[in-house]
């Protein structure tokens, strides 16, 4: 087996266990949490980046110069935070502080990995289709799992408990939200969440893979079935965040395809994948159940919804402490020091054991301040921009937008979490990175192997 063959057998194992957050690695092979929360993909995206040394097809400066710009600007603001540590003292102690600061800049690097690996690796044809057929193969795994959590909620068996086991076995990540919550009450509708262990965050994976169907070279009815299996999971997951920025999605998708009415986009045969969604829906429901989404939805905007509570108290902690230290931020990974010293009283109970903004780009404001904020705001308008540019493009407009409905549906639903340790959360603009440096539309380099 060629070395080459080893890089793209590590990197499709990452691609397919992307969602496999709850497995802990450490956990299941010694028996103890060391804390670290070692996933799969980390592992094997790990083994794909030491067995090769990524060379892209175009120039070497078409993304390495970036990258190198984009690792430099981000490391800067990191390192500058680190003075919010003396700045806006909250831990017990300076040491307890630069522990939590070190090991999320651990965290921020593997995931960087995600980012820019995959932007150096992914050209040509026959790498793009098969990058993303294995997602898409990984996202039917998850369909298949979520079809067993919906069988063992009202007919539960020996199945799901033993492969929740292993796909639970991450503590870092909280297995929870399995019961649909609506009004005031739970409901007797189950919340699909994969191995990803939260719906939202199989939601937001899910927001990847669906844009990205058509790099997969199969035939239409191929691309129709299997959106039609991972739409319908994206609904069951009733994730509130993942349904809004899929549609804010697929206005853009819209957009930027140049979409207007009386097109051929309009045609009836184009509303069939969704509407075949939405009959399943309803048929998975019942006719009890139809207004549920309508009601879940709703709920978006209720002052007693504890779900929503808990975003903006965290939320309001977040803006209070970036005024303590509004140009270096208190300290990257400290927000959850400051939390209990700013939010109202009302919100001591919000949140877990460790409490998180809730809103990524809120949490960069929080803990890099404007300095890691303006960082931020430069590279989102730099690639958007490009993206604006190159969507025409004959040769890879189709996967700029494709890349670009993709990274904007998953950092859209950032605004309502911030969790960043998903390796989905960073593929996605790496991949736009990579649609955006392929500039030819074949490459004989650009194999699986």
């Amino acid at each position: 087996m060629s070395a080459r063959a080893w890089v793209a057998g590590s990197f499709a194992g990452a691609l397919l266990t992307l969602p496999w957050v709850g497995v802990g690695v450490m956990h299941l092979a010694t028996g103890r949490d060391l804390g670290g929360g070692l996933q799969p993909s980390w592992i094997l995206m790990a083994l794909a980046m030491v067995l090769s040394i990524a060379r892209p097809a175009g120039p070497a400066g078409t993304v390495a110069r970036p990258a190198a710009l984009l690792a430099a600007a981000a490391g800067g603001a990191l390192g500058t935070s680190f003075l919010g540590l003396l700045l806006a003292p909250a831990a017990p102690s300076l040491a307890d502080a630069a522990f939590r600061y070190g090991k999320q800049v651990v965290q921020l690097a593997i995931m960087a990995v995600f980012l820019i690996w995959p932007a150096l690796w992914v050209r040509g044809d026959r790498r793009w289709r098969w990058t993303a057929r294995w997602l898409v193969a990984g996202a039917l795994l998850q369909a298949a799992y979520g079809l067993v959590q919906e069988i063992d909620w009202y007919w539960p068996g020996p199945l799901l408990p033993a492969l929740e086991s292993v796909f639970t076995s991450n503590p870092a990540i909280l297995s929870g939200s399995e019961q649909l919550h609506l009004g005031d009450a739970l409901r007797d509708v189950p919340r699909l969440r994969g191995t990803a262990c939260e719906p939202l965050y199989l939601g937001n994976y899910l927001l990847v893979v669906l844009p990205l169907l058509p790099l997969t070279g199969w035939g239409r009815r191929s691309r129709a079935a299997t959106g039609v299996v991972l739409g319908l999971l994206l609904v069951l997951t009733w994730s509130r965040g993942a349904w809004l920025a899929g549609l804010a999605a697929v206005i853009l998708a819209a957009a930027l395809s140049g979409v207007r009415p009386g097109r051929p986009w309009f045609a009836a045969r184009r509303w069939l994948p969704p509407l075949l969604v939405l009959a399943l829906v309803l048929a998975v429901l019942g006719p009890e159940r139809m207004l549920l989404p309508i009601g879940r939805l709703a709920q978006s905007f209720s002052e007693r919804d504890w779900s929503n509570l808990t975003r903006l108290y965290s939320m309001q902690a977040a803006w209070r402490a970036f005024l303590l230290s509004p140009v270096v931020g208190v300290g990257w990974g400290q927000f959850g020091w400051h939390f209990p010293l700013l939010v109202d009283a009302a919100g001591l109970q919000s949140q877990f054991t460790w409490p998180v903004v809730n809103c990524f780009p809120l949490q960069i404001l929080c803990e890099t301040g404007v300095t890691g904020f303006a960082v931020f705001v430069t590279v989102t308008a730099l690639m958007a921009r490009e993206v604006l540019r190159r969507r025409r493009d004959p040769v890879g407009g189709p996967r700029v937008i494709a890349c670009a409905v993709a990274t904007a549906g998953v950092w859209l639903q950032l605004l309502t979490f911030s969790q960043y340790n998903l390796p989905h959360i960073w593929l996605a603009p790496g991949l736009l990175l990579a649609a955006l440096a392929d500039t030819s539309p074949t490459d004989e380099r650009g194999g699986a192997a």
